[in-house]
């Protein structure tokens, strides 16, 4: 039986993590304060009987994209999956409801909209069926920070559209793809690790090659311009050109500059890296 007890959007179940002001936001970094747990081994008996407790919703200030939900597991159960449920606005209804399905006792949920409220409830589970539901707690996102990006009027907004893309490989990030068209005629494809953390590429044709871009006086903080954030951003593995395979790629030296293309890497003294965070929410999953 579902338990219908909706905690309101603030008060004990809600957990703010302060970030400095000029740190992009990161669910990586995030994330780290939450031990993974070694998957349960037991032999189950019947369904999972009891709810998951204390359910709370941590989440990072400046950082309304995201939040982690933590919770502790039944007790004296068998539980080898939670299904972790969002809903918009208190929407029961498929529309404004996502699941999610991890072995772990914390979640995270991306893609949140700012200002915007939502309902979080988890259920236990095991091979042999489902336990009671979690209360359900009520959260309310924060506003969008003008610092990261700003809207544009008039149907301007340029527009991610998930497909595959041929890119170099020099890449932490191996999840979904994504690509739209710039101002500048340069086509940016970016390849996920998470919403907010993401391998930045530009190419002259949708169909042609992505490739890397270099960065003649960093290590690609400036680069965040690509994903329509006025941030400079935190980047990967910051190594020397000289650390770094040779390659074809574009590049510049300042925000704003356009780009050229050329090589980049080994004796060019121009630098790329393996992701890039700056603040703004990609579309997608982990």
């Amino acid at each position: 039986m579902v338990n219908d007890r909706v905690l309101s959007p603030s008060g004990p179940h809600v957990r703010y993590i302060q970030k400095p002001d000029n740190r992009p936001c990161s669910i990586t970094d995030s994330v780290k304060r939450f031990p993974v747990e070694e998957a349960s081994e037991g032999n189950a008996t019947s369904p999972p009987q009891n709810p998951p407790s204390n359910l709370t919703v941590v989440t990072v200030e400046g950082c309304p994209s995201f939040v982690i939900l933590d919770w502790e597991k039944p007790l004296n159960d068998t539980v080898t999956e939670y299904e972790v449920i969002s809903r918009e606005n208190g929407s029961f209804s498929g529309k404004n409801k996502s699941v999610q399905v991890t072995n772990q006792t914390f979640s995270t949920v991306e893609n949140l909209k700012p200002d915007t409220s939502y309902e979080f409830q988890v259920k236990p589970k095991n091979p042999l069926g489902e336990g009671p539901a979690s209360n359900t707690v009520a959260f309310s996102t924060e506003s969008a920070d003008p610092r990261v990006s700003e809207p544009v009027s008039g149907g301007r907004d340029a527009i991610w559209t998930e497909r595959p893309f041929n890119s170099d490989s020099y890449s932490e990030c191996k999840g979904k793809q994504y690509v739209k068209r710039t101002w500048y005629k340069k086509f940016v494809g970016v390849q996920l690790c998470n919403s907010l953390r993401y391998k930045i590429y530009l190419s002259d044709t949708l169909t042609g090659k992505f490739y890397n871009i270099g960065d003649q006086r960093g290590h690609g903080e400036d680069h965040c311009q690509f994903v329509d954030s006025f941030l400079d951003g935190r980047t990967g593995l910051q190594l020397t050109s000289d650390q770094l395979p040779t390659k074809k790629g574009y590049f510049r030296a300042v925000r704003q500059e356009p780009v050229q293309f050329g090589e980049i890497g080994g004796h060019t003294q121009i630098n790329y890296v393996q992701w890039y965070e700056c603040g703004t929410t990609i579309p997608g999953k982990w």
